[in-house]
């Protein structure tokens, strides 16, 4: 499978478009299982991921951390006016 995932990892790192030619001649000439050679051929995903026993769904998610002290610069000093009260009381 790495064979597979390099091989496209320098399809996407070319920066001009291949013709379909072009796209063709890369893709026969590169050392893959010829099945993942006609899938690619095909551009047929789904032959592909089965190919390769890839996930159809992929989730990623990301919990905040659970803090139980609050960092020094969120505390704020009781004696020290919030900004808004701060601007308030100039304007005033």
């Amino acid at each position: 499978m790495s064979n597979v995932v390099q091989f496209l990892e320098a399809l996407a790192r070319n920066p001009k478009a291949l013709s379909p030619e072009q796209f063709i001649a890369v893709v026969s000439d590169a050392n893959l299982d010829p099945a993942i050679q006609q899938a690619l051929l095909e551009r047929d995903v789904a032959a592909l991921g089965r190919l390769l026993d890839a996930r159809d769904t992929m989730f990623c998610m990301v919990f905040p951390a659970d803090n139980e002290e609050p960092k020094e610069d969120d505390e704020r000093r009781e004696d020290e006016p919030a900004p808004d009260q701060e601007s308030a009381s100039k304007a005033a």
